[in-house]
């Protein structure tokens, strides 16, 4: 038989079939993206608070306030450019202007990491990638003794919660003096915090006391949690980047029992940056998908089952930073989430399969063989 006759046997609605029913499983929902947030410095974590607006964490541009030398190696200035913004119905608003370090021109700083709500109060993590004891370099600048903190924020002004840079400067529960508070999670009339610099997780009861939860394990690599979520039956969620050399498929979800037991929930994951849990599904997010040293800098979005099933929901993502789920559904992630100017939020809002499309396309199959037939 010649191609030619091969590609005339491929009829149209053999080929629509073909399509639409993949011999593989896939994922049952599709999504439409719709870009909601623009121009955002550096953003991050985010959370909808109780009035259903989204908040997000802008980590900021630094400054031209004194500097210091992060934990990475590189000369950081800090600056009032950091903050929070929100977002409701086209609605985008700055609320907060909050402390922030970085390099020259303000890529990849270091500030406003994760927003939280507790009993209608919003709770900030901000960041300082360093010894704590650097801070001290830093005190002529006005706010800048907010780093490494979480701050309540009301009206506007920030106020000083939990210091989780001198827990860690008095306790160093792991490693060297290292710290870098990055995701926040309300439980209990409480904060889980994780660490990124000290790394580990630490809780924060309603007064502001500070306890160790659980230190990541080592092992060829620094373990630097990220992102946190609380997952079923009381357990907590953390998602892993991996220090140097940031090997693809090296990153985990950890899960933390009450006990502070730490476990592995899902592997083979690279450089994830935030996690989600929603609806019996767990959302795992990829800074980079082929390594912080690879060429690429997109990451990927993946859904998690409760059997470990793990779907990849969303790729070619530039840079993503953050992750919040909507009541309905809705998945909200930043984008550029090292950018000083052009950082962004995206709405991915799902499209179902509908049900009557197998049947059509199995309808259309069914034509074309009676359509040979009566030939």
């Amino acid at each position: 038989m010649s191609s030619t006759a091969v590609r005339r046997r491929l009829s149209t609605p053999t080929l629509i079939l073909s399509m639409l029913l993949p011999t593989a499983p896939m994922a049952a929902t599709l999504y439409h993206e719709k870009v909601v947030m623009q121009g955002l410095a550096n953003p991050r974590g985010m959370t909808f608070g109780p009035n259903g607006w989204l908040y997000v964490a802008e980590a900021g541009a630094g400054g031209d306030g004194p500097s210091i030398v992060s934990g990475d190696g590189q000369t950081v200035s800090f600056g009032l450019t950091g903050g929070v913004s929100r977002y409701k119905d086209g609605v985008q608003e700055k609320v907060a202007d909050l402390p922030s370090l970085a390099p020259e021109g303000g890529f990849g700083a270091t500030g406003a990491h994760d927003v939280a709500f507790v009993d209608g109060t919003m709770h900030v993590a901000i960041g300082l990638g360093a010894d704590p004891a650097l801070r001290e370099d830093l005190a002529a600048a006005p706010g800048s003794a907010l780093l490494g903190q979480i701050v309540t924020l009301t009206g506007g002004t920030a106020t000083p919660f939990a210091d989780l840079a001198g827990f860690e400067l008095a306790n160093n529960p792991v490693g060297e003096p290292d710290s870098n508070p990055f995701s926040l999670v309300a439980v209990d009339g409480g904060l889980v915090a994780t660490d990124a610099g000290g790394n580990d997780v630490l809780t924060i009861d309603a007064e502001g006391a500070i306890a160790v939860k659980a230190a990541l394990p080592e092992g060829e690599w620094q373990p630097v949690p990220t992102g946190a979520a609380a997952g079923p039956d009381g357990t907590l969620l953390v998602g892993q980047l991996t220090g140097f050399p940031f090997p693809v498929g090296g990153a985990n979800v950890f899960s933390i029992d009450e006990a502070g037991l730490v476990d592995v929930f899902a592997s083979g994951f690279t450089n994830l940056i935030d996690i989600a849990w929603h609806d019996g599904t767990l959302f795992a997010l990829e800074f980079d998908s082929d390594s912080l040293l690879g060429p690429n800098a997109t990451g990927s979005l993946f859904q998690i089952g409760a059997d470990g099933t793990r779907t990849l929901a969303y790729g070619g993502l530039i840079n993503p930073s953050g992750l919040a789920i909507g009541a309905n559904g809705h998945v909200f992630v930043a984008e550029n989430g090292v950018s000083p100017t052009d950082g962004r939020v995206i709405e991915l809002a799902p499209v179902p399969l509908p049900a009557s499309l197998p049947l059509l396309a199995g309808a259309l199959v069914l034509g074309a063989a009676l359509s040979r037939r009566r030939r």
